[in-house]
């Protein structure tokens, strides 16, 4: 106990630790405990970097789609596009289904 009241003693009477432990604690509140802290600020960055990374990859998908959607316009690939992944067919007409299986080694 007897260090502790000298430690609290010198800090009282010399004007310059006060000082450094006011801007001590100033830093460390600033720095790591509070919401808006150093850390939480980096963390916040990398977010908003992968954030933006997944923009530019939906924007690259939306471009894709839109071409897509504007080739099925015409009814030609409407009818083609149901034939192929939805297996429709014509009233007058027999689809038959070719799956190949990858022989065993």
């Amino acid at each position: 106990m007897g260090r502790l009241q000298s430690i609290a003693t010198s800090i009282r009477n010399n004007r310059f630790t006060k000082y450094v432990v006011t801007l001590a604690i100033i830093i460390l509140v600033v720095g790591f405990l509070d919401d808006n802290s150093f850390l939480n600020r980096q963390e916040r960055i990398e977010e908003i970097e992968n954030l933006q990374y997944e923009i530019s990859l939906l924007k690259a998908r939306y471009e894709q789609d839109t071409r897509k959607l504007e080739s099925l316009e015409e009814y030609e690939n409407v009818e083609r596009l149901a034939r192929e992944k939805y297996l429709m067919k014509r009233p007058d007409e027999d689809v038959f289904v070719i799956k190949y299986v990858k022989p065993a080694e």
